[in-house]
């Protein structure tokens, strides 16, 4: 494996935390770039498939818009946008709240669930490469560090 310094060929840093930080930018990139060439047989976005996920964890039960922006890990993403074309996909309905009429809830189809359950190469970066070169230990420290980087 190479280290960062390699991959961008630069050896001089102003200190350790502008490597650091550097490392965790290139990092992101390097992860996106895997995840994105794994959803692309499935022509959805890695934002898509965030959404997905999250339905998929509160299905059967639907969830409102303003919830899943709550919980998107790409904060900056157009919820609405995106779920229309999820809804084009048939992956996702959307369904008057019987409660409030004014709220939409997102339901996640059967064919939504299909396709999570076909996209295998995404889940296998945390279940298998990651194992490979993170212990347990060094999976915990590192999110350890990670939300200290955050403040």
């Amino acid at each position: 494996m190479k280290s960062l310094q390699e991959e961008i060929q630069q050896r001089k840093w102003q200190n350790d935390q502008q490597l650091a930080l550097v490392n965790v930018l290139f990092t992101y990139h390097w992860l996106k770039d895997r995840m994105s060439e794994a959803l692309k047989p499935y022509k959805i976005t890695m934002q898509q498939y965030n959404v997905l996920r999250i339905l998929r964890g509160a299905h059967p039960k639907g969830m409102a818009a303003a919830r899943i922006r709550e919980r998107l890990l790409d904060k900056t993403s157009d919820v609405s946008r995106l779920l229309d074309r999820l809804e084009k996909l048939n992956f996702v309905e959307r369904q008057n709240s019987p409660e409030d009429k004014r709220v939409t809830e997102i339901f996640l189809t059967l064919r939504g669930l299909e396709i999570l359950g076909q996209i295998r190469s995404v889940d296998k970066l945390h279940k298998e490469h990651l194992p490979k070169v993170l212990s347990d230990e060094d999976a915990q420290l590192l999110s350890a560090l990670l939300d200290k980087m955050r403040g």
